[in-house]
């Protein structure tokens, strides 16, 4: 019940045309999904590793909803169409929006398990395996998944561009050479998983949005 209640929560969040139900949708995958992590109560390192993912879930959600907050200060309509038109009308954004452009890529990188806020996804494998591969190679692909739905306005804040671009080659690199010292498989595929996810954040980072929804594709077929 609760693996089908996230891929729902999933799916409305793919399919939302709007911020609002687009933001409800990513706090029900999380609350979702902790109820699969916690699936072995008797685990002591599965309760440890999703509570830290319950808290880096939390902050990112405070971060999306001040952010979502922000645009519907200046936005008529939070309709994601709408946030694209006005985004492309202006030039130059106000200041605020700039800011909520920040913190929508602060949620997209706690989301996708970016440094330092990583420990809780190379933990989540004492969940049961069929949820280490939903995390893998779905759920933690989310806040990109954010990015590229918000593309317009990102590319018009160049401080969250920036961001991005520091987090996600910083994560991307580092990850990637811890994984080639890991000896043991799932270990590896979870940092594996925070690199890919930082390459990712790169490419969005760059305005190359249709190579980070390619990316997130290949990526979910191969971690599958």
């Amino acid at each position: 019940r609760w693996l089908l209640a996230t891929l729902a929560a999933v799916t409305l969040l793919i399919v939302a045309n709007h911020l609002l139900v687009l933001a409800l949708a990513w706090v029900g995958t999380s609350l979702a999904l902790h109820q699969l992590l916690t699936f072995f109560e008797d685990r002591t390192q599965a309760l440890v590793a999703a509570h830290k993912k319950f808290l880096a879930s939390r902050v990112a959600d405070l971060c999306l909803f001040t952010a979502v907050g922000l645009v519907a200060q200046h936005v008529p309509s939070l309709r994601l169409d709408a946030v694209q038109a006005f985004s492309e009308r202006n030039a130059f954004l106000p200041g605020s929006l700039h800011i909520a452009g920040v913190l929508f890529a602060v949620a997209a990188a706690l989301k996708c398990a970016q440094l330092p806020f990583h420990g809780w996804l190379t933990q989540v494998m004492e969940a049961p395996t069929p949820v280490s591969a939903l995390l893998h190679a779905g759920v933690v692909n989310i806040g990109g998944f954010l990015m590229i739905r918000l593309a317009p306005l990102m590319v018009k804040a160049p401080g969250a561009q920036t961001l991005l671009v520091l987090i996600g080659a910083t994560t991307a690199v580092v990850a990637a050479l811890v994984m080639t010292m890991r000896v043991t498989v799932k270990v590896a595929l979870a940092w594996s998983t925070i690199a890919q996810m930082g390459f990712m954040l790169v490419q969005c980072g760059l305005g190359a949005y249709q190579l980070a929804l390619l990316h997130i594709v290949a990526h979910s077929l191969y971690k599958a």
